[in-house]
């Protein structure tokens, strides 16, 4: 008899999971969260629990790209790291990576709005946070410059100016760690390591200033050119 039941729980359970697939496939997010709400609650009287958890992950996925939809990102990332737990619990290894590489994006682009915004400390904890879900994608260069970008942000906050040097020490280091061809990434580190040297030894600084202006002039920096070509400038007077 509780066989029975069991079976009529799950079945039932099936029937709105696939409702919720089906809803998902046609993009719309806000019914296919609904039909799994409603498995949820078909389940909580069963003993299941990879079904509950199957349910789980893809209620909190559905909510997520719903919030995306309305261009909600934090409640969308929030979301899709609760279903990326779920379907880390069960082992669905591609559905993990799915989830979490949407997280990692969403998250950055929280980070450098703020950064934009000049709200330094909110988009250096944005920026740890994607590196965290880099980390567990195990995308070594991602998470690396995410960190990196999360010291950067810190040293933008950071009044002392030894303070500040020092989180831009911690983000030259990460940089030279994941290595890049790219130029910004490139420019960027020549302009850091000017400025822990500047006081000390200004030809060095010179010669980084140097290099970091050719890096940002091929990445197209205007903003970054100007203030290289007037630091040079003192230091060349």
């Amino acid at each position: 008899m509780f066989k029975g039941i069991k079976k009529s729980f799950a079945e039932k359970a099936n029937e709105h999971l696939g409702k919720a697939r089906l809803a998902a496939q046609k993009q719309q997010y806000k019914d296919a969260a609904e039909c799994a709400e409603k498995a949820i609650e078909i389940l909580k009287d069963d003993s299941n629990r990879k079904q509950m958890d199957m349910a789980r992950a893809l209620y909190y996925e559905f909510l997520g790209l719903d919030f995306i939809k309305y261009d909600k990102a934090l409640e969308a990332a929030n979301y899709l790291g609760r279903s990326g737990g779920f379907y880390h619990r069960l082992g669905m290894i591609t559905e993990y990576q799915r989830v979490f590489e949407k997280q990692a994006k969403i998250l950055r682009v929280i980070a450098r709005t703020h950064m934009l915004e000049k709200k330094f400390v909110d988009a250096a904890s944005y920026f740890e946070r994607a590196a965290m879900s880099y980390q567990r994608l195990d995308n070594k260069p991602e998470e690396l410059d995410c960190k990196a970008k999360s010291y950067i942000s810190r040293a933008a906050a950071e009044r002392n100016i030894s303070g500040r040097k020092l989180y831009l020490r911690k983000a030259v280091e990460l940089i030279e760690e994941k290595g890049s061809d790219e130029p910004i990434i490139k420019a960027h580190l020549a302009y850091y390591n000017a400025l822990f040297v500047e006081d000390e030894k200004p030809s060095l600084a010179l010669s980084y200033y140097s290099e970091a202006l050719q890096n940002y002039q091929l990445a197209g920096s205007k903003a970054r050119i100007e203030e290289i070509k007037e630091k040079m400038q003192k230091l060349t007077d």
